[in-house]
């Protein structure tokens, strides 16, 4: 027997293990996440309104369920139980397209509240068994995805599902599948064979018994219906007698609360594995999740490399950088006096000449960093498209947005700044020759590799604001470059990725005061 401090903490554990649910996401879209979130859903139905309520509620009838193929006659037989039209039957397929919920009005106030009376048509009447809630589910192989999504939703909250076939539909895949899936997570099954026609009744009945203990079901209950023709209202009681009698002795021997216990207890294993399996899955989403990361860093490896070693062998100087600088520093030119090294006998007049002078090869560096640095940036990118595009998690809506002309222009300029604050910090020699724009420029240019300036530099007192100006160029590239990379990780980090620590928690807890209840 059940202590109520076993119950009550049972019932703590339920809930919070559905909350773990709810807080649980998959946003990642690998193979098979349709079927798992599906999984996720029907373990919160399972846990929400079918095992919580009878442990906040002793007094919760048992749920069962009637479900099973198109035109079996779940409704039919529904309402002849009843001994009321409280379904709507038909010939008409699908007819139940909202599920109706019946219960007696003893059962009310426990009922109240009660999820399933929010997704149900609700019928109280007294004609109703009292302990026992009857619901009529949609077909499970409708059309319609809804009324299917409900049934599978019904049958996932119910203490006894209730097979409704016939000799033509028993062996339908849709419906047997789920009769032998619902056994064997331990649900408590009984099978009706409705309108079975007398010629086949021996070996239809024989075939049926077969495949119910090839599947495990050989001590399920089955009643057979005999074939009553058409009918679009009830059957004769005495055609439904052995049905009714069973659930009424269910409910006279209190065997409805066996049956809810019993089920509970059953389904625990499945929901310790299915909880194991979610978390298993969680994981993987965050492994998934550090997987297009780490394949967005890796993209950016082979360019930075390839910027460096065009900074570092001096690529970004070549061609119209290094032709203006011969022009400009050859005899006579303006920047002649950098390359001598003779102080002048009146500096000042000369340093607006060479400061145009500066500042056009410096421009041509500035334009040749641009083109250079568009191309890594682009590289990149590309890199980490084909990186994710290869990815078993289908990456098509993940969308990356990455500006690359700001990137471009962002760097430039605060390379710029950089070398205007590096010629701030170099004092006497050159910095007499030129002004700190002027110098800014050739430190710039220094910077991306011009010998000629670079041995002007340093002979001008300048190798300090050299060496700044050199760091600061590929510091920015690099920043650049990797902006580009956190722009593909940042959309990974908004994603809400999953905890598995707290299912696999609850997954050990749950099962655990499960037995303890018992």
């Amino acid at each position: 027997m059940s202590s109520p401090y076993a119950a009550s903490r049972l019932a703590r554990l339920v809930t919070e293990t559905i909350e773990a649910l709810q807080d649980v996401s998959f946003p990642l879209p690998v193979p098979g996440i349709l079927e798992l979130r599906q999984a996720q859903r029907d373990l919160q139905t399972q846990l929400s309104t079918r095992l919580l309520p009878h442990l906040l509620e002793d007094a919760v009838p048992a749920i069962v369920v009637f479900g099973g193929s198109s035109g079996a006659g779940k409704s039919t037989i529904l309402n002849s139980l009843i001994g009321e039209d409280v379904s709507e039957a038909s010939v008409i397929r699908p007819t139940t397209r909202t599920p109706v919920l019946v219960f007696h009005p003893d059962d009310e106030q426990a009922m109240e509240g009660h999820l399933l009376t929010e997704i149900c048509d609700v019928i109280v009447t007294e004609s109703a068994i009292p302990g026992i809630a009857l619901i009529d589910a949609p077909d499970l192989d409708s059309i319609d995805a809804g009324n299917r999504s409900t049934s599978q939703t019904l049958l996932n909250a119910a203490d006894l599902w209730i097979f409704v076939t016939t000799a033509s539909r028993y062996g339908d895949h849709v419906a047997w599948s789920t009769l032998t899936e619902a056994y064997t997570r331990g649900m408590t099954t009984a099978v009706v064979l409705n309108r079975l026609p007398a010629r086949a009744k021996v070996a239809v009945r024989a075939d049926l018994m077969k495949r119910m203990a090839e599947g495990g079901m050989g001590e399920s209950p089955l009643f057979i219906l005999d074939d009553a023709g058409p009918t679009d209202g009830r059957l004769d009681p005495e055609r439904v007698n052995e049905l009714k009698q069973w659930l009424e002795l269910m409910q006279a021997t209190r065997a409805s609360k066996s049956l809810v216990s019993r089920t509970s207890r059953a389904l625990m294993p499945a929901t310790r594995r299915e909880l194991l399996e979610l978390a298993d899955a969680a994981t993987a989403q965050t492994d998934a999740a550090e997987s297009l990361k780490e394949g967005a860093r890796t993209a950016a490896e082979e360019p930075t490399e390839k910027f460096n070693a065009a900074v570092t062998s001096g690529r970004l100087a070549s061609g119209a950088p290094t032709t203006q600088w011969l022009s400009l520093a050859s005899t006579g030119g303006p920047l002649a006096s950098l390359v001598t090294g003779r102080d002048l006998l009146f500096p000042s007049r000369t340093i607006a000449k060479r400061d145009k002078a500066s500042a056009s090869i410096a421009e041509a560096i500035d334009d040749a960093l641009a083109v250079t640095l568009r191309q890594i940036l682009i590289d990149v990118r590309d890199r980490a498209d084909y990186a994710w595009s290869m990815s078993y998690v289908d990456t098509s809506e993940l969308k990356v947005d990455v500006d690359i002309e700001a990137l471009v222009q962002e760097a430039v300029q605060r390379w710029q700044d950089d070398s205007l604050a590096a010629a701030r910090r170099v004092k006497g020699g050159i910095s007499r020759k030129v002004s700190e724009d002027g110098l800014a420029g050739l430190l710039r240019a220094g910077a991306s590799g011009l010998n000629g300036v670079q041995t002007a530099l340093k002979s001008g007192g300048a190798e300090g604001g050299l060496s700044r100006t050199q760091r600061a160029l590929k510091d920015r590239c690099e920043n650049s470059i990797n902006s580009v990379v956190e722009r593909y990780v940042a959309v990974i980090d908004d994603l809400e990725m999953p905890d598995s620590s707290m299912l696999r928690l609850r997954a050990r807890e749950l099962v655990d005061a499960v037995w303890e209840k018992e």
